[in-house]
């Protein structure tokens, strides 16, 4: 007696949570739609302020940038990541660097070519893994950011053939890329990388995802002309939320992933951003 009772509250408890749900609106919908397709288009270019406009709502938009200073001073790394960072930036910087990775990656790679060759798929599995682990785990990306990330490596590695890191001729074309980007950000150190401005910063972020795109040509992974199919669909809408599903092939697989969106004075904009915005603003 006393489980149908609880069983009959439960009931109506989902059935009043559900009434409270605004119905769905075609036109905030078909908005929705259009704003994530505008966040995925700046990123062609990419124009990364663009970006950020289309992510954050004015308002919060201006206080990132008001109190850009500051927010860099809370995430900068400790003084052990500030080091690693520098040793690595060292190594795509420095004279010959490229003939130096080449070398060194040479090294590792001759011992482990009958593994390579063996245990492929699960060296990709276990790549795949560790770079969506270091991806979560990045504090300064929203949770759609992340799930892009992670959708991109996914589909980056699953097509990897053993080739694209065996092949020498295509290292090397990857490692000359890798360090033009380095050096062309003008980023000499962790301190050069954490003093940029708001504009600094945001152009340094879209040389280095330009440079990444140009990475990818090198093994046929053209991010721009996949775009050219990109699909956005709403899967969710009521009242100001909704949340669509974003995809679009890159070489032979396709990058899939959700945005959440809150609507704000007629637009809409990534839901975990603002979220992501607000929480580091009110951390000391």
């Amino acid at each position: 007696m006393l489980l149908n009772r609880l069983s009959r509250i439960a009931l109506l408890g989902l059935l009043m949570l559900a009434g409270c749900r605004a119905p769905w609106d075609a036109g905030k919908a078909a908005q929705a739609k259009a704003d994530a397709e505008a966040v995925m288009h700046s990123l062609q270019g990419p124009d990364m302020l663009r970006y950020r406009s289309l992510t954050l709502p004015p308002e919060q938009q201006a206080a990132l940038a008001r109190d850009w200073t500051a927010i860099r001073r809370k995430v900068a790394l400790d003084a052990s990541e500030q080091e690693t960072f520098n040793k690595l930036l060292t190594r795509f910087i420095e004279p010959r660097a490229e003939a130096h990775l080449q070398r060194d990656l040479n090294a590792k790679i001759k011992p482990l070519k009958s593994e390579i060759d063996s245990k492929w798929p699960l060296m990709q599995s276990s790549l795949t893994l560790l770079l969506q682990g270091w991806i979560e785990t990045n504090g300064q990306l929203s949770v759609s950011e992340k799930a892009h990330g992670k959708a991109l490596v996914k589909a980056i590695i699953e097509q990897m053939p053993a080739e694209w890191l065996q092949d020498k001729d295509f290292r090397q074309r990857a490692f000359n890329q890798m360090v033009a980007i380095a050096r062309d950000s003008g980023i000499q150190s962790y301190q050069d990388y954490n003093s940029l401005d708001y504009t600094q910063f945001h152009s340094k972020l879209a040389h280095f995802l330009a440079g990444l795109k140009e990475l990818g040509l090198i093994y046929g992974l053209d991010w721009n002309a996949g775009q050219k199919r990109l699909q956005v669909t709403v899967i969710a809408q009521s009242g100001n939320t909704a949340q669509v599903r974003i995809r679009y092939p890159l070489g032979q697989k396709w990058v899939e992933f959700p945005m959440d969106l809150i609507e704000h004075n007629g637009h809409w904009y990534d839901a975990s951003a603002a979220a992501l915005l607000q929480s580091t603003l009110a951390a000391r």
